[in-house]
């Protein structure tokens, strides 16, 4: 049976797939993983005992305009870098390597041994950007603020025009190749029984072309309609993971177009306890600059 196939059928049952993994728990099972999101008043409660780091991974525009009291500004922009391939091609917005990071995580007063808590606007980019980074350079106690700051001034929360500076971190990353993917990995990953790769572009972009064997997710999709934009029920979350042909086991790999819509994805399998999880950084951006093909809704050849 091709992979291809495996994840049609997957589509098909998900109904019945549901009902197993809530019935026998699974790599569904979120409970040793819920501490990964919190609301704004479980924020407002970890910020009242000091112990807790709050970064705001807005565009420094927005941090101006008003943010979460004791946050600090983390413009995701500030942890990339742009590669020369052989052939001269840039691939842009590349996470930096590890001695180059530490300088900025540090600057925004991330510690070893504190919990971090990253918020955006709501149903944005990134804050789970910079989930994946601190994810994969190591940190083991990151969250994500549910809904950004639409959920804090909702919840009755003040924003604050001053800037905070922060108390200097400590942080030292070391990568966790398990969390990362590239260009390499992907095209030994394609024809993997075991892994599925998981386009988190437009329903539309996914079908004018994606990677040989790839499903799709969009990433706006995990998020609940409303005013708040939070994300959506864990028992929401596994069906989506599910019609996107996931089976429990399997390893989760998750892209876009650069490496930010992709990460959603990413913290979603993650919150469900999902630890078999990659990103591709750069994705169909440093896909592309190497030559890879993109078929029509990622056909198999």
């Amino acid at each position: 049976m091709t992979k291809k196939t495996t994840s049609l059928l997957a589509a098909a049952v998900v109904g019945v797939a549901a009902i197993v993994i809530a019935a026998i728990g699974g790599v569904f099972d979120s409970s040793d993983d819920s501490r990964l999101l919190v609301t704004a008043d479980e924020l407002a409660d970890l910020q009242a005992t000091g112990d807790v780091v709050v970064v705001d991974a807005r565009d420094p525009e927005d941090y101006a305009a008003g943010a979460i009291p004791g946050a600090a500004s983390l413009h995701t922009e500030t942890l990339n870098q742009t590669i020369t391939l052989e052939d001269g091609t840039e691939v842009p917005r590349l996470v930096k390597d590890a001695d180059d990071i530490a300088r900025p995580l540090r600057a925004a007063g991330i510690r070893e041994n504190r919990p971090v808590v990253v918020y955006d606007n709501g149903a944005e980019t990134s804050a789970t950007r910079v989930f994946w980074v601190l994810d994969y350079y190591g940190h083991d106690d990151v969250r994500v603020l549910d809904g950004g700051v639409a959920a804090w001034t909702a919840a009755g929360h003040a924003l604050e025009s001053e800037p905070s500076t922060p108390e200097g971190g400590d942080f030292t990353p070391v990568a966790v190749p398990e969390r990362h993917a590239d260009y390499e990995y992907v095209q030994q990953a394609m024809f993997s029984d075991s892994i599925v790769l998981c386009n988190a572009l437009s329903a539309e972009s996914y079908e004018e072309g994606s990677i040989e064997t790839s499903t799709n997710l969009h990433a706006t999709s995990l998020f609940a309609d409303g005013d708040v934009p939070y994300f959506r029920g864990d028992d929401v979350l596994a069906d989506l993971l599910a019609e996107a042909g996931y089976e429990d086991g399997e390893e989760f790999v998750s892209f876009c177009g650069s490496g930010y819509m992709a990460s959603i994805n990413y913290f979603a399998a993650r919150l469900l306890g999902i630890d078999n999880v990659r990103m591709y950084d750069g994705s169909l951006v440093d896909w592309n600059a190497r030559g890879g093909p993109l078929l029509p809704s990622g056909a198999t050849t």
